[in-house]
């Protein structure tokens, strides 16, 4: 029952808008939760597609910073060398073993001697 001079209607009124208040806020919380899924967890809608959640963008960018370090250790050898000619192996580069394999999938990088070009072999990595 209302008290004294209050609505009855008033207090059923007050309820629903404090019912629509929870209905708004549940579904920004979902919005937002189906936004960012994909981005944080990995979008796995076609199992084609390589995942992509934040380790594996990571160890991408570790892969494409390994070829730039190497590419530039090439070029350097390749200046430095009276004929002018490239390493005729990777290990004459002196780098870490670890940066001659890419992070992600753990394959050797494929070398050149012969143009001085190194390239990752890991599907998805042959652009870089």
């Amino acid at each position: 029952m209302a008290s004294p001079g209050q609505n009855p209607g008033r207090a059923r009124r007050a309820a629903g808008l404090n019912m629509i208040e929870l209905l708004v806020v549940l579904v920004i919380v979902v919005a937002v939760a189906a936004y960012l899924w994909p981005r944080y967890v990995g979008s796995r809608s076609k199992p084609s597609e390589r995942y992509t959640g934040p380790i594996s963008q990571a160890r991408d960018v570790v892969c494409q910073g390994n070829l730039n370090q190497l590419r530039a250790g090439i070029q350097a050898a390749t200046t430095s060398d009276p004929d002018g000619k490239p390493p005729s192996d990777l290990s004459e580069l002196a780098m870490p073993a670890d940066m001659l394999k890419c992070p992600t999938g753990g394959e050797a990088y494929r070398y050149d001697s012969a143009s001085g070009r190194v390239q990752c072999p890991h599907p998805g990595h042959e652009g870089y």
